[in-house]
């Protein structure tokens, strides 16, 4: 059974591009586009003035602008600590990672994609994108690393969710941004190590983290 990465996208997203605009899109990502034309921007990005501006923006160009690799586009922390260029197996990387976008779907490192905006929990997007998503995982073992708004846009019958959790005067609580990082040092260590089987996690201790069988857990 082949082994699938889960990772949400990041928020922050390298501008311009040097490939060819988008030649087609999906059925869902067309019905998006046409949402994102019609919805009120400061309820859709959350945003003001000058990020609000930059946002509407972008997604009017979403058709014409620039494309680049998913795995370039994406900027953020996640991505920061996976450091891509440095990973001597990128084509393991690029065949079992799947990146959960709200636009997109399920869209590889390789894919190309121009800049945009859109949450996976805006216009109803998650729920869209669920059937076509699952239908993706069949028969494959996930290893989901995703924040629970990407959660539910998928669904696999084998897998396990992963999970950074810090212990404090002995409450547990999310590691939040903190988990961020740690969680791309986890799927560059995935990769690799080649691992796809979740009884080795134990292996893994950067930062102080311990695979529980259920959690990774940090005492802080």
């Amino acid at each position: 059974m082949n082994t699938i990465i889960l990772i949400p996208p990041s928020e922050g997203k390298a501008d311009g591009g040097n490939d060819d605009p988008l030649q087609s899109v999906s059925n869902i990502t067309a019905d998006l586009i046409e949402a994102i034309k019609e919805a009120d921007p400061k309820k859709l990005y959350g945003l003001k003035e000058a990020a609000l501006k930059k946002a509407i923006a972008v997604n009017k160009e979403l058709l014409t602008s620039k494309t680049m690799p998913a795995i370039e586009r994406y900027t953020g922390v996640v991505y920061d600590a996976i450091d891509y260029q440095t990973l001597k197996n990128k084509s393991d990387f690029n065949d079992k990672m799947l990146i959960v976008s709200g636009l997109f779907g399920l869209i590889s490192p390789v894919d190309l994609i121009p800049n945009y905006r859109l949450k996976i929990d805006k216009l109803n997007a998650a729920r869209l994108w669920m059937e076509s998503n699952s239908e993706q995982l069949k028969d494959k073992f996930v290893i989901d690393l995703l924040p629970q708004a990407h959660r539910k846009a998928v669904k696999y019958d084998n897998g396990i969710g992963v999970e950074f959790v810090l212990k404090k005067a002995g409450k547990k609580i999310p590691a939040g941004h903190q988990g961020k990082h740690i969680k791309g040092r986890f799927v560059r260590w995935l990769i690799e190590n080649n691992i796809t089987d979740p009884k080795h996690f134990r292996d893994f201790t950067e930062e102080g983290y311990k695979w529980t069988g259920e959690i990774f857990l940090k005492e802080v």
